[in-house]
C-alpha cells in the first residue's frame, strides 16, 4: 500500500499573463482543479503565496472560502513565501520578511497556523532552514533526490522516499517531506508531460504500480503548479488538459495499492525518523535566469535597491519610510517578473514575460529607490 499525496503551490503571479488579467487563472486554473478533487474525494496539501490569497479574495471569495470550508476534509494549508521570490537570491533578511508576511497573510486571510512550507524552485539551504524553524515552520517538502544525497553523505541506507528529521544546528532540526520527480519506467517531470499530453496517463498509472512496489513504505508526493490546468493549456496549445487531470484521478482513486494522504499524517506517522543534513541546493531554475539577459538591469537595481535600505537603516532614517521601502522590495521579489531567459535543458525558452509582469518588479523597486532619496 503506498500512500498518494499532492502538493499544488497557488503562486497567482504567473509571468506569462498579464498583470490585471489573473482572474483567468482561477477561473480556468485553481476551480477546476478543486472541483476534481472534490468528485473524486482525494487529499492534497495547498501551498498559498501571501500574494495570492489576497488576490483571490478580492477577485473570487467564493472559492477561496469553498478551498477554507474543506480544510480537514479534502485539503489541508501550508504557506509559499510572501510573493514567490527566487530563495537563493535573498539574503537572510529578506528570507525572513517574505515569511514572516506569508504567514501573516495565512492567519488574516485562510485563518491558518501553517506549520508547512513549500519552497519556491524546492530552493533550501541551512540559513533558510534556521528562518524557517524560528517562524514555527515543523516540516517543508524537499526533493527526494536531496533527501538521497542526505542520507548519502551519512551513509545511510534508507529509501530516500521517507520523511527524515532535518539537523539545523543548535539542537534544532525540522522534518523535510520528499516530492517525487520520476516513476519507474516514466521520463523526469512525467506530470508536466502528461498534462501536455506528451505522456499517456497510463503510462503514469503504471509508475505508481511500480513505485509501491519498489517503495512499500515509501511516500508518493506529486508536485505541481496549482494553475497546471490552465497554464499547461496556455503554454501548451493542447486543449487536453482539463480531460487528461480528470482521467488521472479517476484512475488513480480506484487503485486498490493507493491510500491518499496529507504531508502532516505522513509526519505523524515518523515516530523515530532517520536524522541528516539536507545539502543546499539553489533550486530546479539555474540562477542565470534572473540575473542575466534580459533580467541583468532588474538584478543590478534590485542590489542597489536592497543595499540602499540596509543604508538607511544604519543610518537611522525614518522608521515609516523605510518599511515602505521594504515592502516594495518584497513586491519586487516575485520572480516571475524577473525572468531574463529560461535556461532549462529540458525546455529553452518556455516562459516569455508579460510586459506588465516584469513593469510590476521594476515599478516596485523604481517606487523604494525614490523613497530612499
Amino acid at each position: 500500500m503506498v500512500k498518494l499525496g499532492f502538493a499544488f503551490n497557488f503562486n497567482i503571479q504567473r509571468c506569462e499573463i498579464e498583470v490585471g488579467d489573473e482572474k483567468r487563472i482561477i477561473t480556468e486554473g485553481y476551480k477546476p482543479l478543486v472541483s476534481l478533487f472534490k468528485k473524486y474525494n482525494l487529499k492534497a496539501n495547498c501551498f498559498f503565496s501571501g500574494f495570492t490569497s489576497e488576490l483571490m479574495q478580492e477577485m473570487d471569495k467564493e472559492l477561496l472560502d469553498d478551498i477554507k470550508s474543506n480544510v480537514g476534509k479534502l485539503f489541508e494549508i501550508g504557506t509559499y513565501t510572501y510573493t514567490h521570490p527566487i530563495p537563493q537570491l535573498l539574503i537572510p533578511r529578506e528570507f525572513e520578511m517574505q515569511m514572516a508576511k506569508g504567514l501573516e497573510l495565512d492567519r488574516k486571510i485562510l485563518q491558518s497556523e501553517t506549520e508547512g512550507f513549500l519552497p519556491p524552485e524546492f530552493a533550501y539551504s541551512n540559513e533558510m532552514g534556521i528562518v524557517l524553524h524560528a517562524q514555527g515552520i515543523k516540516w517543508f517538502v524537499a526533493l527526494a533526490s536531496q533527501i538521497e544525497k542526505g542520507l548519502a553523505n551519512k551513509g545511510i541506507i534508507q529509501d530516500p522516499y521517507i520523511p527524515c528529521r532535518i539537523n539545523i544546528g543548535n539542537g534544532n532540526s525540522m522534518m523535510a517531506v520528499p516530492a517525487v520527480y520520476q516513476l519507474p519506467d516514466t521520463p523526469a517531470r512525467f506530470f508536466k508531460l502528461m498534462m501536455k499530453g506528451l505522456l499517456p496517463v497510463d503510462d503514469v498509472i503504471n509508475g505508481i504500480k511500480k513505485f509501491s512496489k519498489e517503495h512499500p513504505d515509501g511516500i508518493l508526493l506529486f508536485k505541481r503548479d496549482a494553475e497546471t490546468i490552465f497554464i499547461d493549456k496556455f503554454n501548451s496549445g493542447f486543449e487536453g488538459t482539463f480531460e487528461v487531470m480528470e482521467e488521472f484521478l479517476a484512475k488513480v482513486s480506484s487503485l486498490k495499492d493507493v491510500e491518499p494522504f496529507w504531508i502532516s499524517e505522513a509526519v505523524a506517522e515518523c515516530s523515530d525518523p532517520t536524522e541528516i543534513e539536507l545539502p543546499d541546493y539553489l533550486g530546479n531554475t539555474k540562477i542565470e535566469t534572473f540575473t542575466e539577459g534580459a533580467a541583468e538591469s532588474i538584478w543590478r537595481l534590485t542590489k542597489e535597491v536592497r543595499d540602499n535600505i540596509l543604508a538607511g537603516e544604519a543610518a537611522g532614517m525614518d522608521r515609516s519610510i523605510l518599511d515602505k521601502a521594504w515592502n516594495h522590495l518584497l513586491l519586487s521579489h516575485n520572480s516571475d517578473g524577473r525572468i531574463g531567459y529560461w535556461f532549462s535543458e529540458w525546455n529553452p525558452g518556455e516562459h516569455l514575460v508579460a510586459p506588465s509582469r516584469r513593469a510590476f518588479v521594476e515599478d516596485n523597486l523604481l517606487a523604494a529607490k525614490k523613497l530612499l532619496i
